[in-house]
């Protein structure tokens, strides 16, 4: 029986959406994944922002067992500071790496981009890592941030490890609150499940647009010939498809 969960997942992939579930739902206790309010405050008083980050997470590691974007280390890491313990069940949460490259677009956080740098080009620029990334100092493009991050999901035991995805968790999330609770041995609040509908980050958008817009990918839309070619370049298909998506084509159609 697990008594506390660890959620790994990238930007923009729903862990607050995740993380609000599990608390509405279930008798389990959930590692923290991003600072404290303290360390938030703390920041602006001192130069270097992300810095200030990234020391708390590597001094907190033992209470955190990391950032939840960062990159999975190898579990003889996490075993290292109690991982291994049966108190602890992972969750990691992987979205299309299409629809996911375009929220990164729209919300690049720490990396400071040009309001005129169109998608094409966002998706040729560098991205520069943080050191709680947990995966080096740069990449070439943020496609490859995709593939780092949900390739590292893969060093957590399977036993001991749900793997959902963004649309999954949209399509059935009382299904996902299931599968923890059975999985895990978690005790439920209730019988009733307790759905989330407002947005942790957007008041104008509800749980009806989210699903609309994944579900029905409505994020093709957004998708040039150009920025496919540019994304199918890089991404690692063998990955894309043990997390159940297909390759786009540039003409918007999927590869058969």
């Amino acid at each position: 029986m697990a008594t506390e969960i660890k959620i790994y997942g990238e930007r923009n992939t729903n862990t607050n959406y995740v993380r609000k579930l599990i608390e509405l739902n279930l008798l389990v206790a959930q590692l923290p994944g991003t600072v404290p309010r303290a360390i938030m405050k703390a920041q602006r008083l001192l130069p270097g922002e992300e810095m200030v980050r990234d020391i708390y997470f590597r001094a907190a590691f033992r209470a955190t067992l990391g950032w939840k974007h960062a990159a999975v280390p190898p579990f003889h890491v996490l075993k290292r500071y109690g991982g291994d313990s049966g108190r602890v069940g992972y969750m990691t949460i992987t979205k299309n790496p299409y629809s996911w490259l375009l929220s990164l677009y729209r919300r690049p956080y720490h990396l400071r981009r040009h309001e005129r740098l169109s998608f094409e080009e966002f998706l040729q620029q560098p991205w520069k890592m943080t050191g709680r990334d947990n995966a080096g100092s740069r990449v070439s493009s943020p496609v490859d941030l995709w593939n780092i991050k949900n390739r590292s999901y893969r060093n957590l035991p399977q036993s001991r490890t749900i793997h959902a995805t963004t649309e999954r968790i949209f399509e059935d999330p009382s299904g996902v609150i299931k599968a923890i609770a059975d999985k895990f041995g978690i005790e439920r609040h209730s019988d009733q499940f307790i759905n989330h509908e407002r947005s942790t980050k957007d008041e104008t958008k509800n749980g009806d647009y989210y699903r609309d817009y994944y579900i029905n990918e409505r994020w093709r839309e957004r998708l040039s010939p150009k920025a496919i070619g540019l994304i199918n370049e890089r991404l690692d298909s063998e990955l894309l498809s043990s997390y159940g998506y297909e390759e786009i084509s540039a003409s918007g159609r999927v590869w058969s």
